[in-house]
């Protein structure tokens, strides 16, 4: 069994910042698996307000005071975040081959061919 460390008292307030900020995360992550054009506005705006909520309980918070339960908490949120990075890359990386369909398709349907230049390959 651990020992605890920290202040439990003074780091309470960013440990319930993180444990909603993994919410929405998760949330969303879920969305997108579930429905991969599902609406992202609604979470981008939560997920900006738990980033204030972070960053405002993060500066009343010092180091010293984090508790085993809030690095515990920590670790939890960057799993849940590089999760969603990583859900979120695919979906742009599927949102930008359907761009570049269509903008070869509008290409094709509106010129005759006489001028056309190659169209450009994505930058890697």
């Amino acid at each position: 069994m651990r020992t605890p460390i920290g202040n439990p008292a003074a780091s309470a307030p960013l440990l319930v910042a993180v444990e909603r900020a993994i919410e929405v995360v998760d949330a969303e992550t879920k969305a997108l698996r579930a429905d991969p054009t599902t609406n992202l506005k609604p979470f981008e705006y939560r997920k900006s307000q738990a980033l204030l909520d972070l960053t405002r309980a993060r500066s009343a918070v010092p180091a010293p005071a984090y508790t085993d339960e809030l690095k515990d908490g920590l670790r939890e949120f960057k799993a849940a975040l590089e999760e969603n990075v990583k859900l979120l890359g695919l979906h742009m990386d599927a949102v930008s081959e359907v761009v570049q369909i269509m903008s070869r398709t509008m290409i094709d349907q509106e010129s005759d061919g006489t001028y056309e230049a190659p169209f450009p390959e994505p930058a890697r």
